[in-house]
């Protein structure tokens, strides 16, 4: 017989183990590996670009704004924030989002017109405001397809005009003498033709920042630091001298704190609203050549409406801390490539230490000698110039209707407002389409006639 068994306990059995599924990456992680991506990874190169682009704003932005008639802190506002917000939404990865000396004067017509004083700072912020709200609009709108249309011919006259801007508007403070005259070309040939009154104290300044530069910039190690090197020795040698030369500290005091925060003032948006869709045309005429003009990291789908919203993104956040409106600037940009920058870091830095020198060392950066920044900003012109020589070469070379495209663009440039100066270069772009598919049917019917 077979013995009985009790009843049989229920078997007890433990969770049910399941092998881990692999989900890839998280969101998070997705997302911090597009931010690194996009911001890339900050160098030395960039910290000292940033360093140099830093102490260019401070004088250049105080003159700027200083000979619009406005504060000068307010041109030295605009190149912390706006500095720091454009760089990181760029698309152009290089161009520094600051006040130039034509949005400054576009800025005081608005305000102007609208019958509002360029010296109240909320005036200031409902302008910068809108500069921004247009620029979004024109994004929106794909401004940017415009630009587009205007050919390689008109948009290197166009940049080329710029240039000249930025060295007609360089010598006089390298030299103490300004020209009354409005077109660049002819302010140019003023300034040479009178060498005579140039004050000595200030061209010794400027030529000694020019021999330092020279010198640094043909040294591969001191390449990058061929700027900032002229302008603390050639600052310097004016200390020491005691030369009576004009300072930065000369456009306005520099305080030694940040701008404080600033509303807008509500109630004179509409009254502004023509005149800041004219700076804002201003700003991104200016900014357009820009991709074309400097190396590195940009990818060119797309790169226009990216730009304007990075302009626009700045302006917002700039309104609220005192700053005029900004835009890319080709100078600034000029600078901050020609200092070695390798990433957006470098305008990144570069608002970051401007605040950080106007909160700390204010009176000191107020020392900088004009002369010297003058100097060093003619340079950065002049070499602008030199790199679009080949493009200008290529396109008086391609046809007369390239060339005469360009020579209306760059004459243009150098008289009219850049708003006006860009319908010129958009409209010549247009007519040159249209002409090349007529002299196509001239051509082939001149050869049919030809034919037995």
């Amino acid at each position: 017989m077979t013995a009985s068994r009790g009843p049989v306990a229920p078997v007890r059995r433990g969770p049910r183990h399941r092998a881990p599924r692999h989900r890839g990456p998280g969101r998070h992680t997705r997302w911090h590996r597009r931010v690194r991506q996009w911001l890339g990874r900050p160098t030395r190169a960039d910290a000292q670009s940033g360093a140099v682009t830093a102490l260019f704003s401070v004088p250049e932005g105080m003159a700027y704004a200083a000979i619009a008639g406005f504060s000068p802190l307010a041109g030295l506002y605009a190149g912390a924030v706006p500095a720091v917000v454009g760089s990181l939404f760029a698309r152009t990865a290089l161009m520094v989002t600051t006040l130039t000396s034509a949005i400054a004067l576009t800025a005081r017509t608005a305000l102007s017109d609208a019958g509002l004083d360029p010296t109240d700072p909320s005036c200031i912020a409902s302008l910068t405001l809108l500069v921004g709200v247009c620029m979004a609009l024109f994004a929106a709108l794909r401004l940017g397809l415009l630009l587009r249309l205007v050919s390689g011919a008109a948009m290197t006259g166009f940049s080329a005009g710029i240039a000249v801007q930025i060295v007609a508007g360089a010598v006089g403070d390298a030299t103490d003498y300004h020209s009354p005259h409005h077109n660049r070309l002819v302010h140019l040939a003023d300034w040479f033709a009178h060498i005579s009154t140039w004050s000595k104290a200030a061209t010794a300044a400027s030529a000694a920042a020019v021999v330092v530069w020279s010198v640094a910039h043909r040294h591969p190690r001191l390449h990058s630091l061929s700027l900032l090197l002229a302008m603390v020795t050639a600052s310097a040698a004016v200390a020491v001298s005691g030369h009576d030369v004009p300072l930065a500290g000369s456009l306005g005091a520099v305080p030694a704190g940040l701008p404080r925060l600033t509303l807008p003032d509500w109630q004179v948006l509409p009254q502004l609203l023509p005149g800041a869709a004219a700076v804002a045309v201003v700003a991104l005429a200016q900014a357009a050549g820009i991709p074309r003009t400097v190396s590195g990291p940009s990818d060119r789908k797309g790169t226009e409406a990216a730009d304007i919203l990075a302009q626009s993104a700045a302006n917002l956040g700039g309104a609220f801390f005192q700053a005029l409106p900004a835009g890319g600037s080709l100078s600034r940009t000029g600078v901050a490539q020609a200092a070695g920058a390798r990433t957006r870091w470098a305008g990144i830095f570069s608002g970051l230490l401007l605040a950080a020198l106007v909160a700390t060392m204010g009176p000191l950066a107020a020392r900088i000698p004009l002369p010297v920044i003058g100097a060093l900003v003619a340079i950065i012109g002049c070499k602008l110039i030199a790199a679009r020589t080949r493009d200008i070469r290529d396109v008086m070379d391609s046809g007369p209707v390239d060339a005469t495209v360009i020579l209306l663009t760059f004459l243009a440039t150098t008289q009219e407002p850049l708003d006006r100066a860009l319908l010129v270069a958009l409209a010549a772009s247009l007519l040159a389409r249209l002409a090349a598919p007529v002299r196509a049917v001239y051509r082939n019917t001149l050869a049919a006639i030809s034919r037995p």
